[in-house]
């Protein structure tokens, strides 16, 4: 995903989300995920999914069982 998305943004195939979300971003299970844009929201990590944060979240970084790495920034 490239640009900007002005509400939520579910990532339910692999891959990497570039630019800006206005709502939270949501990792599907199974779904490996790098995000190096901003997000507006919280980043929710579902049980058996897998991101990479080299961005910014302004929110929180929600892990319900997945694995998460931050190299960017969370401010939430």
């Amino acid at each position: 995903m490239r640009g900007m998305t002005a509400g939520s943004l579910e990532v339910t195939s692999d891959g990497t989300v570039r630019g800006m979300v206005g709502g939270d971003v949501l990792v599907a299970s199974g779904v490996h995920a790098t995000i190096k844009g901003m997000v507006a929201g919280d980043v929710i990590v579902e049980r058996g999914a897998s991101v990479r944060i080299t961005g910014m979240v302004s929110g929180r970084v929600v892990n319900l069982g997945g694995a998460v790495e931050v190299r960017g920034m969370v401010a939430g």
